[in-house]
């Protein structure tokens, strides 16, 4: 019990619940645009650079503003860090993916399996980078 509370009271572990918190919000964002552009399209890359692309905006500024409160540097400074980071971590989500679906049949509902596999590998890329990197004080 005294190590259960010692990882709550670490600083960062409040960090990493906001930001996974602002995640659950960004992935919702992410899945259901990706829904509707896999649905109208059946293109799995091309729907979830879309998905993941239209949620990274919220994701930027929810982050930067709540989670790592880092308003010492202006957005700009910050923002082509963040593109870089969430390229490759859009990288390594969509290739994962793309393995993971290449398993199963090319149906919505394994489709939305292999983008939730992709985002398992992205969201601690995302966290320490943007811990470490991109919101630095």
């Amino acid at each position: 019990m005294k190590t259960v509370r010692k990882i709550i009271r670490h600083p960062h572990f409040s960090k990493f619940a906001l930001f996974c918190f602002t995640g659950g919000i960004a992935t919702i964002i992410d899945l259901a645009f990706f829904n509707l552009f896999f649905i109208a399209s059946s293109m799995f890359v091309l729907s979830r650079v879309l998905g993941i692309a239209i949620s990274m905006s919220f994701n930027f500024s929810f982050n930067r503003a709540f989670t790592f409160k880092a308003r010492h540097k202006g957005a700009h400074h910050q923002a082509w860090k963040f593109v870089i980071l969430y390229a490759i971590s859009m990288t390594a989500n969509v290739f994962v993916g793309k393995i993971v679906l290449s398993l199963l049949s090319e149906s919505l509902f394994s489709a939305n399996i292999a983008a939730i596999s992709g985002l398992i590998i992205s969201i601690p890329l995302s966290f320490f980078g943007s811990m470490l990197w991109v919101f630095k004080k």
